[in-house]
Protein backbone atom coordinates (compact mmCIF):
# COMPACT_ATOMS: atom_id res chain seq x y z
CA UNK A 1 0.00 0.00 0.00
CA UNK A 2 1.09 3.76 -0.92
CA UNK A 3 0.44 6.76 1.12
CA UNK A 4 0.47 9.94 -0.60
CA UNK A 5 1.74 13.03 1.20
CA UNK A 6 1.65 16.63 0.01
CA UNK A 7 4.57 17.38 2.07
CA UNK A 8 8.35 16.47 1.90
CA UNK A 9 11.48 16.59 3.06
CA UNK A 10 14.62 18.95 2.28
CA UNK A 11 15.90 15.34 3.47
CA UNK A 12 19.71 16.09 4.23
CA UNK A 13 18.32 17.88 7.37
CA UNK A 14 14.73 15.94 8.00
CA UNK A 15 12.57 18.71 7.21
CA UNK A 16 9.86 19.26 5.16
CA UNK A 17 11.42 21.36 1.71
CA UNK A 18 13.53 20.46 -1.29
CA UNK A 19 16.58 19.36 -2.50
CA UNK A 20 18.98 22.59 -0.87
CA UNK A 21 15.94 24.24 0.19
CA UNK A 22 13.35 25.12 3.16
CA UNK A 23 9.89 25.44 2.26
CA UNK A 24 6.97 26.63 4.48
CA UNK A 25 5.15 23.10 4.38
CA UNK A 26 5.03 21.27 7.54
CA UNK A 27 5.23 17.62 8.66
CA UNK A 28 2.35 15.66 10.22
CA UNK A 29 1.83 16.30 14.18
CA UNK A 30 3.27 13.70 15.69
CA UNK A 31 5.65 12.44 13.18
CA UNK A 32 9.31 11.94 13.88
CA UNK A 33 11.85 10.97 11.16
CA UNK A 34 15.16 9.31 11.39
CA UNK A 35 17.48 9.12 8.22
CA UNK A 36 20.57 9.52 6.45
CA UNK A 37 21.69 11.51 3.38
CA UNK A 38 24.36 11.31 1.28
CA UNK A 39 26.19 14.51 0.89
CA UNK A 40 28.65 15.44 -2.22
CA UNK A 41 31.20 17.80 -2.05
CA UNK A 42 30.00 20.19 -4.32
CA UNK A 43 27.25 21.05 -1.22
CA UNK A 44 29.77 20.93 1.54
CA UNK A 45 30.85 23.90 2.96
CA UNK A 46 34.21 25.75 1.70
CA UNK A 47 36.09 25.14 5.48
CA UNK A 48 35.00 21.55 5.77
CA UNK A 49 38.42 20.54 3.86
CA UNK A 50 40.63 17.34 3.88
CA UNK A 51 44.15 18.37 3.02
CA UNK A 52 42.70 21.66 1.55
CA UNK A 53 39.89 19.99 -0.52
CA UNK A 54 36.18 19.31 0.13
CA UNK A 55 35.35 15.66 0.23
CA UNK A 56 31.94 13.63 0.30
CA UNK A 57 29.88 13.18 3.10
CA UNK A 58 27.28 11.41 4.88
CA UNK A 59 24.66 13.41 7.24
CA UNK A 60 22.77 11.74 10.30
CA UNK A 61 19.53 13.57 11.73
CA UNK A 62 16.50 12.92 14.43
CA UNK A 63 13.62 15.53 13.54
CA UNK A 64 10.15 15.51 15.00
CA UNK A 65 7.19 17.70 14.91
CA UNK A 66 5.23 18.13 18.57
CA UNK A 67 2.51 20.71 17.09
CA UNK A 68 1.17 21.93 13.56
CA UNK A 69 3.26 25.03 14.19
CA UNK A 70 6.84 23.73 14.91
CA UNK A 71 9.61 21.27 13.33
CA UNK A 72 12.70 20.50 15.32
CA UNK A 73 16.01 18.92 14.66
CA UNK A 74 19.04 16.98 15.71
CA UNK A 75 21.85 16.28 13.08
CA UNK A 76 25.52 16.11 12.19
CA UNK A 77 27.64 16.43 8.99
CA UNK A 78 30.61 13.41 9.52
CA UNK A 79 34.06 15.06 9.02
CA UNK A 80 36.94 13.16 7.73
CA UNK A 81 40.27 13.63 9.30
CA UNK A 82 43.83 11.90 9.48
CA UNK A 83 44.09 9.52 12.22
CA UNK A 84 45.17 11.33 15.50
CA UNK A 85 45.61 14.07 13.69
CA UNK A 86 48.67 13.30 12.03
CA UNK A 87 49.11 13.59 8.30
CA UNK A 88 50.63 10.39 7.44
CA UNK A 89 47.78 8.25 9.31
CA UNK A 90 44.75 7.16 7.43
CA UNK A 91 41.99 9.28 6.66
CA UNK A 92 38.61 8.63 7.85
CA UNK A 93 35.22 10.18 9.21
CA UNK A 94 36.57 10.92 12.34
CA UNK A 95 34.43 13.67 13.82
CA UNK A 96 31.08 15.19 13.36
CA UNK A 97 29.39 18.58 12.52
CA UNK A 98 26.41 18.62 14.74
CA UNK A 99 23.88 21.00 14.68
CA UNK A 100 20.13 21.98 15.62
CA UNK A 101 17.20 23.13 12.97
CA UNK A 102 14.29 24.45 14.13
CA UNK A 103 11.46 25.91 11.62
CA UNK A 104 8.06 28.06 12.94
CA UNK A 105 4.90 28.09 10.33
CA UNK A 106 3.76 31.67 11.19
CA UNK A 107 0.96 31.65 9.00
CA UNK A 108 -1.23 28.22 7.40
CA UNK A 109 -1.79 28.07 3.64
CA UNK A 110 -5.58 28.55 2.97
CA UNK A 111 -6.85 29.10 -0.68
CA UNK A 112 -6.29 32.00 -0.98
CA UNK A 113 -2.88 32.73 0.92
CA UNK A 114 0.45 30.97 1.28
CA UNK A 115 2.02 29.52 3.93
CA UNK A 116 5.08 31.17 5.92
CA UNK A 117 7.61 29.76 8.15
CA UNK A 118 10.36 30.85 9.38
CA UNK A 119 13.38 29.11 10.49
CA UNK A 120 17.19 27.92 10.19
CA UNK A 121 20.00 24.85 10.79
CA UNK A 122 22.85 25.17 12.87
CA UNK A 123 21.03 27.67 15.19
CA UNK A 124 22.72 26.90 18.35
CA UNK A 125 26.45 26.72 18.60
CA UNK A 126 30.01 28.51 19.40
CA UNK A 127 31.63 30.75 17.42
CA UNK A 128 33.67 29.95 14.69
CA UNK A 129 36.81 31.01 17.07
CA UNK A 130 35.11 29.15 19.77
CA UNK A 131 36.01 25.80 20.80
CA UNK A 132 33.81 23.39 19.01
CA UNK A 133 34.43 25.74 15.75
CA UNK A 134 30.94 25.15 14.43
CA UNK A 135 28.69 26.94 12.61
CA UNK A 136 29.73 25.39 9.25
CA UNK A 137 26.06 24.90 7.94
CA UNK A 138 24.50 28.27 10.39
CA UNK A 139 21.85 30.03 8.10
CA UNK A 140 18.49 31.43 8.48
CA UNK A 141 15.05 31.88 6.30
CA UNK A 142 11.64 33.21 5.65
CA UNK A 143 9.98 30.60 3.00
CA UNK A 144 6.28 31.13 1.32
CA UNK A 145 5.08 27.99 -0.14
CA UNK A 146 1.47 27.81 -1.93
CA UNK A 147 0.03 24.94 -3.79
CA UNK A 148 -2.25 24.67 -6.37
CA UNK A 149 -4.22 21.05 -8.10
CA UNK A 150 -4.71 21.29 -11.91
CA UNK A 151 -6.48 18.49 -13.69
CA UNK A 152 -5.32 16.76 -10.39
CA UNK A 153 -1.98 16.66 -10.51
CA UNK A 154 -0.55 19.10 -7.22
CA UNK A 155 1.78 22.43 -7.97
CA UNK A 156 3.62 23.77 -5.63
CA UNK A 157 5.89 27.08 -5.57
CA UNK A 158 8.07 28.23 -3.18
CA UNK A 159 9.86 31.45 -2.86
CA UNK A 160 12.82 31.96 0.36
CA UNK A 161 14.90 34.12 1.52
CA UNK A 162 18.04 33.15 2.89
CA UNK A 163 21.21 34.10 4.78
CA UNK A 164 24.52 31.80 6.01
CA UNK A 165 26.40 33.26 9.04
CA UNK A 166 29.71 32.74 7.51
CA UNK A 167 31.03 34.33 4.08
CA UNK A 168 32.33 31.20 2.80
CA UNK A 169 28.73 29.88 2.07
CA UNK A 170 27.75 33.29 0.82
CA UNK A 171 27.35 31.76 -2.92
CA UNK A 172 24.25 29.86 -1.12
CA UNK A 173 22.17 33.60 0.50
CA UNK A 174 19.84 35.44 -1.34
CA UNK A 175 16.20 35.13 -2.53
CA UNK A 176 15.65 31.77 -3.41
CA UNK A 177 13.00 29.65 -5.04
CA UNK A 178 11.78 26.10 -6.91
CA UNK A 179 8.74 24.23 -7.99
CA UNK A 180 7.23 21.08 -7.07
CA UNK A 181 4.95 18.57 -9.19
CA UNK A 182 2.68 15.44 -8.04
CA UNK A 183 1.42 13.97 -11.19
CA UNK A 184 -2.25 12.26 -10.23
CA UNK A 185 -1.52 9.19 -11.33
CA UNK A 186 1.41 8.39 -9.05
CA UNK A 187 0.70 11.03 -5.89
CA UNK A 188 3.69 9.51 -3.47
CA UNK A 189 6.40 10.71 -6.32
CA UNK A 190 7.53 14.12 -6.30
CA UNK A 191 9.61 16.19 -8.86
CA UNK A 192 11.25 19.39 -8.25
CA UNK A 193 13.55 21.71 -9.33
CA UNK A 194 14.65 24.86 -7.61
CA UNK A 195 17.42 27.69 -7.86
CA UNK A 196 20.07 27.39 -4.10
CA UNK A 197 21.64 30.81 -5.07
CA UNK A 198 24.72 29.16 -7.03
CA UNK A 199 22.99 26.72 -8.92
CA UNK A 200 20.12 24.53 -10.69
CA UNK A 201 19.06 21.33 -8.46
CA UNK A 202 16.54 18.72 -9.95
CA UNK A 203 15.16 16.14 -7.74
CA UNK A 204 12.46 13.12 -7.00
CA UNK A 205 11.58 11.65 -3.87
CA UNK A 206 9.16 8.64 -3.13
CA UNK A 207 6.69 7.85 -0.08
CA UNK A 208 7.37 4.09 -0.21
CA UNK A 209 4.65 2.39 2.15
CA UNK A 210 3.71 4.81 5.41
CA UNK A 211 6.99 4.43 6.43
CA UNK A 212 9.51 5.18 3.81
CA UNK A 213 10.81 8.12 2.28
CA UNK A 214 13.67 7.95 -0.78
CA UNK A 215 15.07 11.09 -2.28
CA UNK A 216 17.51 11.15 -5.46
CA UNK A 217 18.94 14.46 -6.74
CA UNK A 218 21.49 16.12 -8.76
CA UNK A 219 23.41 19.00 -7.52
CA UNK A 220 23.95 21.88 -10.27
CA UNK A 221 22.71 19.09 -12.76
CA UNK A 222 25.96 17.11 -11.93
CA UNK A 223 26.79 15.76 -8.80
CA UNK A 224 24.26 12.82 -7.22
CA UNK A 225 22.95 13.31 -3.69
CA UNK A 226 21.05 10.84 -2.46
CA UNK A 227 18.93 9.46 1.27
CA UNK A 228 16.43 7.40 2.70
CA UNK A 229 14.54 8.47 6.20
CA UNK A 230 12.37 6.44 8.18
CA UNK A 231 8.92 7.55 9.73
CA UNK A 232 7.57 6.84 13.34
CA UNK A 233 3.99 7.72 14.15
CA UNK A 234 4.19 9.12 17.77
CA UNK A 235 0.61 9.91 17.91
Amino acid sequence: MLLALTARAQQYVGFEGMVHLPTADMDTVGVARVGAHYIPKLMMPEKMVLDKEKFNSLTNYLSITPFRWIQLGYGYTLWKFHQDLKPKNKTGFYAKDRYFSVKLQIINEDQWWPSVAVGGNDVWGSDDEGESGSNYLKNCYVALSKHVDLGGHRIGGHLVYRHWSENFNHKWNGVLGGVTFQPSFYKPLRLMGEWDGNGVNIGADCRVFKYFLIQCSLQEMQSFSAGLSLYIHLL
